[in-house]
């Protein structure tokens, strides 16, 4: 994590919503061979209209975070990565298996920027309770890890905003202002539908 520094690294799990320890826990969902969209570790996903997993939309309904995919490419070697990159030429009939942090009470560290990726005015400790969009940027090829970041010009109570803010994360190093880390969960979730921001 980078605290205070523009540098956003999507949605890391960090615990539960009753304080437990997050375990790793992810659940498997397709998606299609020829889906070109690249998927990074920590971006937010949705079900698309056939079923498959596809990239999430601020505003809209997600399913989880995206952890990792295994696929078989076409020359028959399977591949463990923690980004899809996007139609990469699987073997034909072959399954692309994601992982998907899918349990709507994990808590999750998340940078914040304004709509254009800069600073804009930070959110408060104030802002606990309220719902919040995310700002969705294509996360690094090299490294695998998603960009995303939440948006601080959109903070309300509007039950489908994205996120919910709990807290600042309280890691050494964050401090409320330019860049924080917020906790979040996801409010605007399939298996949990948006709750209104108090």
């Amino acid at each position: 994590m980078s605290y205070g520094t523009n540098a956003p690294n999507g949605f890391q799990p960090v615990k539960k919503l009753d304080g437990s320890a997050w375990t790793g826990a992810t659940n498997p969902y397709q998606i299609t061979s020829t889906y070109a969209t690249a998927l990074f570790r920590g971006d937010p996903v949705t079900t698309l209209a056939d079923g498959t997993l596809g990239v999430g939309v601020a505003g809209a309904t997600c399913v989880g975070v995206f952890w990792g995919v295994k696929y078989t490419d076409s020359t028959g070697v399977v591949k463990f990565m923690n980004y899809w990159p996007g139609n990469p030429g699987g073997l034909t009939g072959s399954v692309v298996e994601a992982l998907v942090i899918d349990d709507p009470n994990t808590v999750f560290s998340i940078q914040e920027t304004n709509a254009s990726g800069v600073a804009g005015t930070p959110l408060a400790l104030a802002d606990r309770g309220l719902n919040i969009d995310f700002l969705y940027t294509a996360g690094s090829t090299s490294t695998g890890s998603s960009a995303v970041s939440i948006n601080n010009a959109t903070e309300a109570a509007t039950s489908t905003l994205n996120c919910k803010i709990l807290q600042l994360d309280p890691t050494p190093g964050n401090a409320v202002g330019s860049f924080a880390n917020w906790l979040v969960v996801l409010n605007n979730h399939l298996y949990k539908g948006g709750v209104t921001g108090l």
